[in-house]
C-alpha cells in the first residue's frame, strides 16, 4: 500500500503558506503504518511525538517500532 499525507501550513500560524507531502510505499501492516505516521507528524513539526499506536477491536494495541 502507498500512503500519502499532505500538511498545509497557513501564514497566520507559521509565517508562511506552504505544503509538506509525506509519501511512503510498501506499507504492509499496522506497525509500518504507525512508523510512517509518527515520522510524518514529527516532520510536520510535532517533534514531541515518539510513537503512534492503533487499538484494534479486541483491545490489542499495535505500536510502531520507534
Amino acid at each position: 500500500m502507498k500512503v500519502s499525507i499532505l500538511f498545509e501550513e497557513c501564514k497566520d500560524n507559521v509565517g508562511f503558506d506552504g505544503q509538506v507531502l509525506h509519501v511512503r510505499d510498501d506499507i504492509e501492516n499496522l506497525m509500518q503504518l504507525a512508523d510512517f505516521l509518527s515520522d510524518a507528524v514529527r516532520g510536520a513539526g510535532f517533534s514531541y511525538v515518539t510513537n503512534v499506536a492503533f487499538e484494534q477491536k479486541d483491545g490489542k494495541m499495535t505500536f510502531g517500532t520507534h
